[in-house]
């Protein structure tokens, strides 16, 4: 009961909370903690060290930093592992009112040199495995080109190279495009080109791929049906479109921080649009939450120029 009743006095601070909100999603030193909740330092550390003493955090030495992470279920005092471990399932699962995932999303990027576009396993499911490797399934037949529009840093269209003769990858960020070639490159890929530009004025010829990737680019997009509209344009008769957009959300921060100027779209909004540009659709899924995940999504596929092709899942 003491130990129990010593976790409660120490976790009841919203300070601390946000700090072990913080360290369970990745070890940070006292410096980022700072910039991520825009507290003294001073504080910071007050407030770290109470976490240690605890047995809560536990600190390791990287070069002339320190860095803290979240104590294992397993290192805390046997009595409080209960209540720790719903407390932690709360904390991690709680609303992030004050943004400090977007901040920490920043901070990592800064740490990594990333392309700028936020530490996407926080924010968003752009490289969420769980959702592809299905998708990618439908891929193993033999492909000779493919064009990921909206590409941004190049992890789908790599993946793409791995089973295309060819990959074209258009984004209209040259930053972001600068690290799809280094990515390209470091795996040794060179059967995957990136072109930088608006993709609506994209030189490419009509009915030239096989397959079009549409990941998280509808939203960027002023008018939707524009990227559908394209997709269709470049793909075969019998070609196929893999899509994943954002379900509705309110986290109304992406449109300043990422350029967003859709909040989602709904299962039946991305049907519609779908047909409208003339697809068949094979598969529309929703996909379940995953704990760490900001957004929900929603993934599909589609045949362009073909007539009689299996209903659409639901």
């Amino acid at each position: 009961m003491k130990e129990m009743a010593s976790l409660l006095r120490i976790v009841a601070d919203e300070t601390r909370l946000r700090v072990l909100r913080l360290l369970s999603e990745t070890p940070l030193n006292v410096t980022e903690l700072t910039t991520i909740l825009g507290l003294a330092q001073s504080g910071i550390s007050k407030q770290v060290g109470t976490l240690k003493k605890a047995g809560l955090v536990r600190e390791r030495r990287e070069g002339l930093k320190t860095f803290y992470r979240l104590s294992e279920e397993s290192e805390v005092p046997e009595e409080g592992r209960p209540l720790w471990a719903l407390l932690m399932e709360r904390v991690r699962t709680a609303e992030d009112s004050r943004h400090d995932l977007v901040r920490l999303a920043e901070t990592l990027e800064k740490r990594e040199g990333a392309a700028p576009g936020l530490h996407e396993r926080l924010l968003a499911p752009g490289e969420s495995w769980h959702a592809w490797s299905r998708m990618l399934m439908t891929l193993l037949p033999p492909m000779e080109r493919a064009v990921d529009l909206g590409c941004g840093s190049g992890i789908l269209a790599a993946e793409l190279a791995r089973v295309c003769d060819e990959v074209v990858g258009v984004d209209i960020s040259s930053q972001a495009l600068s690290a799809a070639r280094a990515h390209a490159e470091r795996v040794g890929l060179a059967n995957v080109r990136f072109i930088e530009g608006d993709m609506t004025t994209l030189d490419l010829p009509d009915g030239c791929c096989d397959v079009a990737v549409l990941s998280q680019t509808l939203h960027h997009l002023p008018d939707p049906m524009t990227g559908l509209k394209v997709a269709a344009r470049l793909l075969k008769p019998g070609g196929r479109l893999i899509l994943m957009e954002l379900l509705p959300h309110d986290e109304a921060w992406v449109t300043e921080k990422l350029g967003h100027l859709h909040l989602g779209f709904s299962a039946t909004d991305l049907e519609s649009m779908m047909e409208q540009a003339g697809f068949k659709i094979t598969s529309l899924e929703t996909l379940p939450p995953l704990r760490g995940e900001r957004f929900r999504a929603v993934q599909g596929c589609a045949v362009w120029g073909e007539r009689d092709v299996p209903p659409a899942a639901r």
